[in-house]
């Protein structure tokens, strides 16, 4: 879901960038049939892929248009096509266009975007190049250039090609929401601030910058901030779940546990096949002292993501808290398995091992983490209960004389 979602984001901001594309730069489609270039372009401008679709392939099969309308006619079929999630007729559009015209820059830009969708960040980014080298200002090259640069990490390639889209429309909230995420990236954290500040005059509901900003404005521990701005991604995004849980992790922070599950179970009820948020709401059942909720939160996480040590260790730590010792073990021998050595579900084992009265890998598991440096204060095992149980064997005395 969460990709689909930010797909679907990222189609309306691509949607909006089209129109500045097409109006701003005025690259319009020439064509001697007028009649068609407004119908076919203005359909799929406004958001009817179907209709946009339909009316292309008439104009496209009319066999009245020459080559250059002929090639624009291709490039606004690939953009229905992309609208309506079909990349590779989008694609194949696209091929027949940029073909058919070699400096059909806008044509270069869909397939771009189009190669983008399915992560083939290679062949995007030459696509988004070959637009720029047949018009250097070309805005949605940029932005889209400069959000793969993002994705793979290269940050100042990244903050060129966004700092340059917002040379050319230095009112396009979401090129300015992109480069704030760059700087967050590169924790410039006041950077970040001020671009999603920027982003949010420009278009008060611009929800990358609302996300993004809360997010910050949370590291940084200016809750009240953060509240607010997770406050209004909620009002008017209600269906998009990081809204709730990013509100999560701002009342857990002040410890308000029941608000927190609150919030996490809205964001469930929208994406209930999301890991995060079952995981994050055990927590917060921990947290409360709810250990059998907090069991029933991890074990559907688990259902989800089998392969996860952390999970495993999670609903170990809630096994334990309600007596069920064998069951605990178990979890915390699978954590271990999917992560050897790791020094929580290590130590977890041997707190475990000694309530189950198993002295022999009680002492086992405290020798590892001590192996591992994760044992250098000899007194919490002194100070705790849990080890109660095997404070008589003769393995836990030679391992405390060492």
């Amino acid at each position: 879901m969460k990709d689909v979602r930010k797909g679907r984001m990222t189609m309306r901001w691509s949607w909006a960038v089209l129109r500045g594309f097409v109006w701003g730069v005025g690259v319009l489609v020439t064509c001697s049939l007028a009649g068609y270039a407004a119908d076919c372009r203005d359909l799929v401008v406004s958001g009817e892929f179907k209709k946009a679709v339909k009316e292309c392939t008439i104009e496209i099969e009319s066999g009245k248009l020459s080559s250059g309308p002929l090639a624009d006619r291709y490039g606004w079929r690939g953009f229905a096509h992309k609208g309506l999630g079909e990349t590779r007729r989008a694609i194949a559009d696209f091929d027949k266009a940029v073909l058919i015209d070699p400096k059909s820059e806008i044509s270069y830009v869909g397939r771009g975007e189009a190669y983008e969708t399915g992560k083939d960040y290679q062949r995007a980014r030459a696509d988004f190049s070959k637009a720029l080298e047949i018009n250097p200002r070309n805005g949605a090259a940029l932005a889209h250039r400069g959000n793969i640069s993002y994705v793979e990490k290269k940050y100042d390639l990244a903050l060129e090609d966004l700092g340059r889209a917002i040379e050319v429309d230095p009112r396009s909230a979401r090129v300015y929401s992109f480069r704030g995420r760059t700087y967050a990236a590169m924790n410039q954290q006041e950077k970040a601030l001020d671009d999603y500040t920027k982003a949010l005059e420009l278009n008060p509901k611009e929800i990358l910058s609302l996300l993004g900003r809360g997010l910050i404005e949370k590291k940084l521990r200016h809750y009240e901030e953060a509240l607010a701005d997770y406050n209004r991604l909620a009002e008017i995004a209600p269906g998009f779940w990081p809204a709730y849980q990013g509100r999560a992790e701002i009342y857990a922070a002040v410890k308000k546990y029941d608000k927190a599950v609150e919030d996490l179970t809205r964001a469930i009820r929208i994406e209930p096949t999301e890991v995060l948020l079952y995981s994050q709401r055990g927590w917060m059942y921990v947290f409360d002292e709810k250990p059998d909720e907090a069991l029933r939160d991890f074990t559907k996480a688990i259902e989800l993501r089998p392969d996860s040590a952390r999970l495993y260790l999670a609903r170990a730590a809630s096994l334990k808290e309600i007596g069920r010792y064998d069951s605990a073990a178990e979890d915390l021998e699978k954590s271990l398995k999917l992560k050897p050595g790791e020094l929580p579900a290590t130590m977890l084992l041997a707190r475990v091992e000694s309530l189950r009265k198993n002295a022999a890998q009680a002492c086992r598991w405290l020798k590892a983490s001590y192996e591992k440096g994760g044992l250098r204060d000899p007194y919490i095992v002194i100070r705790e209960k849990d080890f109660d149980n095997i404070r008589s064997s003769e393995c836990y005395k030679e391992f405390m004389k060492q």
